[in-house]
Order: structure tokens, then sequence, then C-alpha cells
């Protein structure tokens, strides 16, 4: 999870736009951190230490397989990114209803959860003003019920659980 004080002294309160660039820059850690985790790996890999010392050790083998998924989980995010900043315009337009770039207040009976819809980084979680905002993408079941709602809308998820919309922005 990104912390956001950064963004609350830029921005000088939290919004959607706060929230669009603390997504970004987790982002865009996450990426890195699967670079260093990759060539980690594949430093490893190729160490003398992790030579075969026989037909069935595999160490290095599994190293550069780690590494090779590393780097392609890198690709992923940095896509993520791409993807984030080329739809900037839409994301950040104000909402009404729960569409791309909503990010919404949702009441259940166990507290509020925040969400914020986008077409990429499902399930990350980012820290906005002490409160955690998950990403939902079109694919999962929640955008489906979601998708078109207005605040004040209730709605109910597959397993039951009851909930109400109560802000979108």
């Amino acid at each position: 999870m990104a912390n956001v004080n950064w963004f609350i002294s830029t921005f000088g309160s939290m919004n959607k736009e706060a929230f669009y660039y603390c997504l970004l820059e987790t982002l865009r850690l996450e990426a890195k951190h699967a670079v260093d985790a990759s060539k980690d790996a594949a430093s490893y890999a190729t160490d003398e230490e992790s030579r075969a010392q026989s037909k069935w050790d595999t160490q290095g083998l599994e190293a550069s397989y780690l590494a090779a998924g590393q780097a392609g989980q890198a690709m992923l995010w940095a896509n993520a990114v791409e993807e984030l900043q080329s739809e900037r315009v839409t994301l950040l337009q104000a909402k009404d209803q729960v569409s791309l770039g909503a990010l919404l207040r949702c009441a259940f009976e166990a507290g509020e959860e925040y969400y914020f819809f986008a077409g990429v980084a499902g399930g990350q979680v980012v820290l906005l003003d002490s409160k955690e905002v998950t990403v939902i993408t079109p694919q999962s079941e929640l955008a489906h019920c979601l998708l078109g709602l207005k605040a004040g809308d209730a709605f109910t998820l597959r397993n039951g659980r009851a909930g109400q919309i109560l802000s979108v922005e």
C-alpha cells in the first residue's frame, strides 16, 4: 500500500486526482521491485555458486525461471502505468454514476469501503486519506454489479452481501 502524505501536501486535499497519481506511483514502485527481483534472480542463476553439482540439482534453472517470471510481472506493471496514463483524461473526469474512472464510497453492514474503477490494476490497494481504496476493473464481479449505479442506489452482490453507494466522484 502506498502512503499519500506527499499528495496531501502537494494537492491540498484528497481527491480523485490525488488518488490517481498515488496509484501511478504505487504501480511504478511495483514495477521497480519486480525489475529488481528479476535482476537478483538472474544474477543468482548465473552465479558460480548456483552451478549444478549433479544432474538433479536444478537450483540455477529454477532461479532463471524466477527471473523470467519477475521480468514478466514488471512488464505487466509497466503496461498498467502506461494504460492509466493514456486514459488520464477519462479517468479524472467527474462522474455521477459508476463507470471507468469513478472513485466511489460504498456502505456495507461492516462499514464503508472505497473503490476506484479502472481498466487495469484490479485488486491493487492504495491508502487514501487513511482509508484503503481498492482498484476494481470491468472484469470483476463487483464492477459488473455496480456499473451504472449512482449515489444512493442499493445493490446486492452474488454472495448475498448488500450495500449502498454513498458517493461517486
